[in-house]
């Protein structure tokens, strides 16, 4: 009876350590925005896109980066990137550096 009350105390906090490493990676990086657009050009492809340069942390990544967003929030995104492109303000995202073309969890427009 014990063993089987470690063993699933064990699983348990093997659990609580894999959910809670996902969003560990995240973080807050101001960025200018370079393009923004619609993710391809096929009818099917939905969702958009947009190349950022990091500027604090400057060391985040070098040069442009592509960073996708996705279909759920698409409309609100594009528009807080388009207005800091047209405007030449810098945004604050939310997304995981580590990550060859990461997912934008978050986007704010800096005055």
């Amino acid at each position: 009876m014990k063993t089987r009350k470690a063993i699933f105390v064990l699983l348990i906090l093997g659990c609580l350590t894999a959910f809670s490493a996902i969003g560990a990676n995240a973080a807050w990086v101001t960025c200018t925005v370079d393009q923004v657009g619609p993710l391809g050009t096929n009818v099917d492809t939905s969702g958009a896109r947009i190349f950022l340069t990091a500027v604090d942390p400057a060391d985040a990544w070098v040069g442009s980066k592509e960073c996708k967003i996705s279909v759920n929030r698409c409309k609100e995104f594009l528009a807080a990137a388009l207005t800091a492109l047209a405007s030449g303000k810098q945004v604050r995202v939310s997304l995981n550096p580590a990550l060859a073309s990461p997912t934008i969890g978050a986007i704010y427009v800096q005055k």
